[in-house]
């Protein structure tokens, strides 16, 4: 009883989550001062008859009072419309499917490399015996960590593409190849480079205090009475316990990691939802906008599903804790 109340206790929580992201996603452009008109079409609202901005009004349906334009939008929402976009003249839905592979090809690999990079390097911090090497190697890393990811992007463009030629400066694939494993590998390489570089030093600050804490344990000291090596004591009784607080970290770091997206696919062309964000607030496209923006929050609150599952999985003492309160 106790664990079904607790799980129950979660997911309301996460509907919660998501009805604020929506409310806001709905309220932020219509508190907006001035005239509702002029952020949809922008310079061109100016030309606009007093009957026609009537019926732009009517079209969007912001001519009616703010809880039937709420209701009407919540609906829309569970019949997964999100309304047309005035910049590409088809459905938002439509449009955001087809940029979207590209960016979770962005993420995941990010994330992946990330954080096999940065626990990698927490390990290697702490079987360091020498001090002067295990401070060099964290002060390297919060330095690169410490780089604004439109320079770092603007660098490798200059470096890796122009000076050396052994990169493309934009897009996702080569139209002279077509969409071809290869063309997409190596237009995605830059990207997921930057973005990477960006979120080690968070992964490995995080890893870094964990595995500090897993080997001051009880069991640690134990198995090394019995003769265990310090590399083993690390990856086989510190590692394990360790990956945990990086469980939530992931959570926590995803919605920053999907907002980096927009400045690295901004830099670098790629047709992802970040320059499609990009390309939508240039173009005041409203639809647009609010409907990635949702998709950002429902990407959020999956995330951090994702890792709520990951942690009893990979912690027993939460699987025991939940069976007890049942």
């Amino acid at each position: 009883m106790g664990q079904t109340m607790t799980r129950a206790a979660r997911i309301a929580g996460y509907i919660v989550v998501l009805w604020l992201g929506a409310t806001a996603n709905f309220l932020l452009p219509r508190l907006l001062p001035g005239d509702p008109v002029d952020f949809l079409i922008g310079d061109d609202a100016g030309r606009l008859t007093s009957a026609q901005r009537t019926a732009m009004l009517a079209q969007f349906g912001m001519d009616r009072p703010l809880i039937e334009q709420y209701r009407h939008y919540l609906s829309s929402i569970a019949r997964l419309d999100l309304g047309t976009s005035l910049a590409h003249g088809k459905p938002v839905l439509k449009v955001i499917a087809a940029r979207l592979p590209w960016t979770l090809l962005l993420v995941g690999c990010s994330i992946i490399l990330a954080f096999v990079i940065g626990f990698v390097l927490a390990c290697l911090f702490h079987w360091v015996e020498r001090a002067r090497t295990s401070s060099a190697l964290m002060c390297t890393v919060v330095f690169f960590g410490s780089l604004p990811p439109f320079w770092v992007g603007m660098v490798a463009i200059a470096v890796f593409a122009v000076t050396l030629g052994w990169l493309p400066t934009h897009g996702a694939a080569s139209l002279e190849e077509g969409v071809t494993w290869g063309s997409v590998f190596h237009h995605a390489l830059l990207p997921v480079a930057t973005l990477t570089l960006g979120y080690i030093p968070s992964v490995f600050l995080v890893a870094r205090a964990s595995l500090e804490d897993a080997l001051g344990e009880g069991y640690v000291a134990l198995a090394r009475s019995h003769g265990a090596t310090p590399l083993r004591v690390l990856l086989r009784q510190a590692a394990p316990i360790a990956l945990r607080p990086i469980v939530n970290q992931f959570a926590m770091s995803f919605g920053v990691l999907l907002g980096g997206t927009v400045i690295v696919e901004t830099v670098f062309a790629y047709p992802g939802l970040g320059l499609l964000l990009y390309e939508g607030i240039l173009a005041l496209d409203f639809p647009l906008v609010q409907g990635v923006f949702l998709l950002l929050v429902f990407s959020v609150v999956l995330a951090n599903i994702a890792a709520d599952i990951l942690q009893v999985r990979l912690d027993p003492r939460l699987r025991i804790g939940l069976d007890a309160a049942a």
